[in-house]
């Protein structure tokens, strides 16, 4: 398979004007033979050779900020549409099972709505007040953490990380739930006395949770991404406490946590197995480069 690259190196020129020194970048751009060829080599002929040569997995770009990044979004976001057209009748079963699960506990949302608001002290409000922003602004914290660490250190599951749970709280919690709050249209716990409240296409937007969405589609991505028992356990029990912060802050029923942390995990885990498909190795990608007193960007794709 012949590789063929450009290198576009910034050189900086050196002039004086008026008795002032004047220095001007000139990118200049030049064919990468043997330099880009130490990095890539032959190209591989199956994705287990791809993975070994560049360390990449998946069809995922190498960096966030990557340009190819976007596109990748849009094409998890079209995957999760569209899977329901391809689901079998054991993935049909599965999804049965999650509104199962999402009704039988709305059948207990007023005995648990009391409890807990029975029990509430005001040093755990002041406890979950925080604790549920890692289903907001401390989950994308994380993610930039993941994606500043996989870039310091090149961590490739770091960075798959980032761009995962990036992608994956696009979907589920700035599209699936929004839209389904609006839909549904129910009424928070903290502004009516009645457990089933709902008024399609109006202000009221309890189901489902949109923190329990995020928490758990970060979660997720970590998870799967690092399959190890005692991540699993943290990052799920992490996620698990945003969603009863919800219900101790009176925001949300039961079964709104429920629903929004299945959606989470559910698209999360679709973005993550998606994401980890077989490459299309003649793709033209991208890196930074540096030699010496040359600095640039090269350009790469095999035929």
């Amino acid at each position: 398979m012949v590789s063929i690259g450009l290198r576009f190196v910034a050189i900086p020129i050196r002039f004086k004007r008026a008795g002032r020194l004047i220095e001007v970048i000139v990118l200049v751009a030049s064919v990468v033979g043997g330099v880009h060829a130490q990095t890539v080599g032959n190209a591989p002929s199956n994705p287990d050779q791809a993975t070994a040569q560049t360390g990449l997995t998946g069809i995922r770009p190498e960096h966030l900020w990557s340009a190819d990044y976007p596109g990748l979004v849009v094409g998890d976001t079209i995957s999760i549409f569209t899977a329901p057209a391809h689901w079998d009748g054991e993935q049909w079963l599965e999804v049965a099972e999650m509104v199962s699960a999402v009704g039988a506990t709305a059948t207990l949302d007023g005995n648990i709505q009391r409890s807990v608001q029975a029990h509430r002290t005001a040093g755990e409000d002041r406890f979950m007040t925080q604790w549920q922003e890692f289903g907001n602004y401390y989950a994308f914290g994380a993610l930039a953490a993941f994606d500043a660490w996989g870039e310091l250190d090149g961590d490739i599951k770091a960075r798959n990380v980032a761009m995962d749970g990036i992608a994956s709280s696009i979907i589920a919690g700035g599209l699936i739930s929004p839209a389904l709050k609006v839909v549904v249209g129910r009424e928070r716990p903290s502004t009516t006395k009645s457990t089933y409240r709902f008024k399609p296409f109006s202000a009221n937007a309890s189901f489902p949770s949109g923190h329990a969405t995020e928490a758990f589609a970060v979660a997720a991505s970590i998870a799967e991404n690092y399959p190890v028992w005692w991540v699993q356990g943290l990052v799920y029990g992490i996620a698990g406490l945003v969603g009863y912060a919800r219900i101790e802050q009176n925001a949300h029923f039961a079964s709104d946590v429920v629903a929004g942390s299945l959606i989470g995990w559910s698209v999360a885990r679709g973005v993550v197995h998606r994401n980890d498909g077989p490459r299309d190795l003649r793709k033209l990608t991208w890196t930074p480069y540096a030699s010496g007193k040359e600095i640039g960007i090269v350009f790469f794709k095999s035929y």
